[in-house]
């Protein structure tokens, strides 16, 4: 049996080529390595290193022993991250959004059907949310796609639509809806933690520059003491309101209104069947 901490000290002189090297990043002495290098070959029973001087290098056989000790490095923290996540997941619900404003309402809702459970929150793209729900690390994630997989049950949970804040002053604040191609090329205050909103915009209005902010109180003085633009959401009207020196306008294109889908992997839809129903609740009256 190979203990670890030889696969460990063998992987480290891999990567960094010199014994003095790895004994540096593993915090051990170069002699205590060079004795589990010695061990390392007892063990196995086949020479793994080329003596030049004072210099120790791998050898054919065991550059060959160094990537399977790299690969079985990998398995144990795969092993250790999967059994974390399950126990996590024993008092914890995870939930991963592509968008802010999902998890400006839906995390309260969730928390008063599972009082015993820790509700947390991340914002990710929704190629890392599908990673990380297949992976266990997410209980349930919150996509603008309905995910085309039968390993994972969607249920719609809400929609969004964004609007353009603009200062009374400006020729276009009477409107009632505005498009993005009469706002391209304007400057815009926005917020920087903004899900797949940053790309719509960008892609949208290609002409135009985005002041990003990471205070949301910055933002919020910056923008009632500011003459550019800004975004807003239904969703951010409904819960802060509106300011009194802005006009907040739909903006009418297709990209502006999106659906939210809250997903979970299929074998743990029955665990999470109240908080589908609620949100099938919500639908039907919204």
């Amino acid at each position: 049996m190979i203990e670890m901490y030889l696969l460990e000290q063998l992987d480290a002189l891999a990567q960094h080529g010199t014994l003095i090297a790895a004994s540096e990043i593993l915090h051990i002495t170069q002699p205590s390595m060079s004795r589990a290098m010695r061990k390392l070959e007892e063990t196995i029973g086949v020479p793994l290193f080329e003596h030049k001087g004072n210099r120790l290098t791998l050898n054919e056989y065991g550059r060959i022993a160094a990537e399977y000790a790299r690969r079985i490095l990998d398995s144990q923290d795969e092993m250790v991250s999967r059994i974390r996540a399950l126990e996590r997941s024993k008092r914890t619900i995870l939930l991963g959004s592509c968008a802010p404003g999902p998890l400006m309402e839906l995390p309260s809702l969730l928390s008063s059907l599972y009082p015993d459970l820790t509700i947390s929150t991340e914002l990710r793209t929704e190629e890392e949310l599908l990673t990380g729900l297949s992976e266990h690390v997410y209980q349930m994630i919150i996509l603008i796609h309905k995910p085309e997989n039968a390993n994972i049950r969607a249920h719609l949970c809400g929609e969004e639509h964004l609007f353009c804040g603009l200062p009374l002053s400006h020729p276009l604040a009477k409107k009632k809806a505005i498009s993005f191609s009469e706002m391209d090329g304007e400057n815009f205050l926005m917020a920087s933690e903004v899900g797949f909103w940053d790309q719509v915009v960008r892609t949208q209005m290609p002409h135009s520059r985005f002041l990003l902010q990471n205070d949301p109180s910055a933002l919020s003085e910056l923008v009632s003491s500011s003459s550019l633009p800004s975004f807003a959401t239904d969703i951010t009207l409904r819960l802060y309101g509106r300011m009194a020196d802005r006009a907040f306008i739909p903006f009418s294109d297709t990209a502006a209104i999106t659906q939210y889908w809250c997903c979970c992997r299929k074998e743990e839809e029955l665990k999470y069947l109240a908080w589908f129903q609620l949100l099938e609740r919500r639908a039907n009256t919204a």
